[in-house]
């Protein structure tokens, strides 16, 4: 599998204009684990030593929010100069990166904005989100206008956990959010873009959740019945809002878990795999997590995908690459097609 060069959906960049702008607001950090001083010869350096073709960039939580809650002029500047730093590696290196726009979001005005010159004037391959915005989650009536625009673009969106409200209280042992709370946030999100009726008004959009959806394919069967059950009992303390959403699903929640795609950073093991496989194969894409996981971390991604699939080349090769490939066709590496009829990889 050696010959095999990986698309990277989940690699994350810290631009210096970036890290600038959340240095004037006191944010040095991401999840508990503080920024580095990333430069893209980092990302070339450690593509080459991961045997990564192509880097789909992004920026981690959070984001531009904690500027957006002081001055929203300074996060849309913020998202737009980062954005620009994407596009200008893009050119740049051309094949090697691909870019999620960041979005200065919860300002939803000026989200739009920045999508429409993110992917039609800087030509970035998605926009990026994380899970939750303080208290607005994903799927919350608050970013309809943000998800009815991705429908039109039909458009490729990459969602990133972010930490829990302000006033969530950690377990003593378990103070850093990326142990744990990462995956939670990203269920949190996940389950309500489905419940909220978002994945069923905005069926063409593509989103990427992070680390094999956190824990969310393991709730695969009980969102579905719960979702089920709750339509079936009049009874049940909800609102008229709920109640409308819920009722807006036209399949059951299981099927719209197979929209998603998945990433394998930091859950590339048998466990994840084998959820997977019961939701959508086709949807798993390889994450290496960088800079933000430990470099033994990241690669041990590569390790466990070849501990998985290293005897099935068609698995191993659709999400090493082929996965991504359908997502973004431009970076399709013709010499190294898979042909499921014929044996190994065509040189």
């Amino acid at each position: 599998m050696d010959n095999i060069q990986f698309i990277d959906v989940h690699h994350h960049i810290l631009p210096q204009v970036y890290r600038d702008g959340l240095k004037e607001v006191g944010i040095e950090k991401s999840g508990g684990k503080p920024f580095r001083n990333w430069v893209p010869e980092d990302s070339l350096e450690l593509m080459e030593r991961q045997g990564i073709a192509t880097a789909i960039c992004s920026i981690s939580e959070p984001a531009v929010y904690p500027v957006c809650d002081i001055s929203i002029p300074k996060a849309r500047d913020l998202a737009r100069k980062t954005n620009e730093s994407m596009a200008e590696m893009m050119q740049k290196y051309p094949g090697k990166f691909g870019a999620f726009a960041v979005l200065p979001l919860p300002d939803v005005e000026g989200a739009l904005e920045e999508m429409e010159y993110a992917l039609d004037v800087l030509k970035l391959d998605g926009v990026g989100f994380v899970s939750n915005y303080h208290d607005d989650y994903l799927g919350n009536n608050v970013f309809d206008e943000i998800f009815a625009e991705m429908q039109k673009r039909k458009a490729a969106g990459y969602v990133h956990p972010s930490v829990p409200p302000k006033n969530f209280v950690r377990p003593q042992y378990t103070p850093l959010d990326y142990f744990e709370e990462f995956t939670f946030c990203t269920t949190r999100a996940a389950s309500n873009l489905i419940l909220s009726g978002t994945m069923e008004r905005c069926p063409d959009i593509k989103l990427f959740f992070s680390h094999m959806g956190g824990t969310f394919p393991y709730l695969r069967w009980r969102l579905t019945a719960c979702h089920a059950a709750t339509l079936e009992n009049p009874n049940l303390p909800l609102t008229p809002e709920h109640r409308k959403a819920y009722e807006s699903l036209t399949k059951p929640v299981s099927e719209y878990m197979s929209m998603y795609y998945y990433d394998t950073a930091l859950a590339s093991h048998d466990i994840a795999y084998h959820a997977l496989e019961q939701i959508n194969p086709n949807h798993v894409c390889y994450g290496s997590d960088a800079f933000f996981a430990t470099p033994w971390l990241s690669e041990y991604g590569k390790e466990g995908l070849l501990r998985e699939y290293g005897n099935d080349r068609e698995k191993y090769y659709a999400i090493a690459r082929g996965n991504a490939e359908k997502v973004f066709p431009r970076f399709a590496n013709k010499s190294q097609s898979y042909f499921p009829m014929t044996e190994g990889f065509v040189k």
